[in-house]
């Protein structure tokens, strides 16, 4: 006789409505507000979730355009699903269940057009309003949200560690917890002294080859740390942390960071990076292109740049000796190739989760140490409109990481919160262009292959 094995208890099936949207918050970190949101399905799976604010105004003809080629295009790259569910979340209660601002019939309008472009069915349609929720179909058929929280597939998700914040902002600020209380580092006066001392040396490579692996055994760390992974990042002092943060300032080392991380091949990626040089060493550049680099650069660092740390990691069996040992490879065309494959989204092969994953936390510490609300009052501090600088590089890099997880509402939140900071930020702004060219990355498209940390 064969013996089937029994189901575990928590693991989530939907099997109604309220299963459904439940899942919704877990899968964007946050209960959605003023949002129409699409859920994907298709071979008895759960597919993309994507989430866009609600329009102001669906029935502008030039916008009603616009917006249904990104919805048809969101919705289309997730090849597996067959169907789509539509959820409009607004303020307010059953009293006053749709704001003038947000008419239900136009928007559902533009949500059909779209799935019908996108070869995809509408399933179902909902409206969440505060604590109340009802089919779009039946309007009287009034149910309150706590039994969307109450549901099998909300106990079985937090019952299995999942959670999701009250607001964007905590979701996205805060997805792997806070600092200590208490805690009162240094870092943003050394962040800022490294950006003077830095003298615009960052992309030369000579410098990049150091600092990146410097930031290699870092991430090595909080990777390999246990499930409290925080220490690992604050065990560093305040001198290399403040190092860590100014160099993303440069959009040429944040972007190889970014690409090391992905590929998990610091060797192949710096070998791209050599001939990236040597092209942009062809070039004609004006006199001020050290203050807005396009590549890296062959040139040796200003002499006035101040040293690259020690690497953390020591010397011994399983360790190295030092920045020193760190070398540039030979140029490499098809390492190129794959650094401008990886940073545009189009890499056809399977991003490395874990070391991206710690830099995600990485960078969000390095949030936290930065974060001006935090710093003041703390003594003499830092120059605000430099910290403010540094802390913009940091969230930029947050941005492209939540670009390369498919997560649109993160990647535009941290964007804001650059631009808030620097006005016309261009790294900020280039983040965007990249996230229009190719909303979801070629990795995302297939589940096996996207983020799912």
């Amino acid at each position: 006789m064969r013996e089937h094995p029994d189901r575990d208890p928590f693991v989530p099936v939907v099997r109604c409505a309220a299963d459904l949207l439940a899942v919704v918050p877990h899968t964007l970190g946050y209960w959605p507000a003023d949002s129409l949101v699409l859920f994907a399905a298709g071979g008895g799976t759960a597919g993309a979730c994507v989430r866009v604010d609600l329009p102001a105004d669906p029935d502008d003809e030039r916008f009603a355009e616009a917006f249904v080629t990104e919805l048809a295009e969101l919705v289309g790259h997730d090849a597996l699903s067959d169907r789509v569910f539509a959820i409009l979340y607004t303020p307010g209660g059953p009293e006053a269940p749709v704001p003038p601002t947000a008419p239900v019939g136009p928007v559902l309008a533009l949500v059909d057009e779209a799935a019908r472009r996108a070869g995809r069915a509408v399933a179902a349609r909902w409206v969440v309003a505060g604590s109340h929720w009802w089919p779009v179909e039946d309007p009287t058929d009034v149910r309150d949200v706590a039994g969307i929280q109450d549901s099998a597939v909300n106990v079985a998700l937090v019952a299995a560690g999942s959670s999701y914040a009250a607001a964007p902002r905590l979701a996205m600020d805060h997805e792997y917890g806070a600092l200590p209380a208490g805690t009162r580092r240094d870092v943003a006066r050394q962040a800022v002294r490294w950006a003077r001392s830095g003298q615009g040396g960052w992309h030369h490579l000579d410098r990049l080859a150091p600092t990146l692996a410097v930031w290699e055994d870092v991430l090595s760390g909080v990777r390999d740390a246990p499930a409290d992974w925080l220490p690992a990042v604050l065990a560093h002092d305040d001198d290399l942390l403040g190092f860590l943060a100014a160099g993303l300032s440069d959009p040429v080392l944040a972007d190889l960071l970014l690409a090391a991380c992905a590929t998990d091949d610091l060797t192949g990626v710096l070998a791209g990076a050599s001939l990236w040089a040597q092209l942009c060493a062809e070039e004609l550049v004006d006199a001020d292109a050290a203050d807005d680099p396009t590549g890296p650069s062959c040139a040796p660092a200003p002499p006035g740049a101040a040293p690259v740390p020690p690497r953390p990691r020591p010397a011994g069996p399983g360790g190295h000796p030092g920045p020193g040992a760190v070398r540039v490879p030979a140029p490499d065309a098809a390492e190129l190739i794959r650094l401008s494959r990886v940073l545009a989204g189009e890499w056809d092969e399977v991003p490395a989760w874990s070391r991206l994953d710690a830099l995600y936390r990485v960078l969000q510490a390095l949030g936290w140490l930065l974060d001006p609300a935090r710093t003041a009052g703390e003594g003499p501090g830092a120059d605000p409109a430099a910290q403010s600088a540094v802390l913009a590089g940091v969230l930029v890099e947050l941005a492209q990481l939540n670009r390369f997880r498919a997560r649109g509402s993160h990647t535009a939140h941290f964007v804001r919160r650059a631009t808030a900071l620097v006005p016309g930020h261009p790294a900020a702004l280039r983040v965007l262009r990249l996230a229009d060219a190719r909303p979801v990355p070629l990795w995302a498209r297939d589940r096996a292959t996207a983020w799912h940390c």
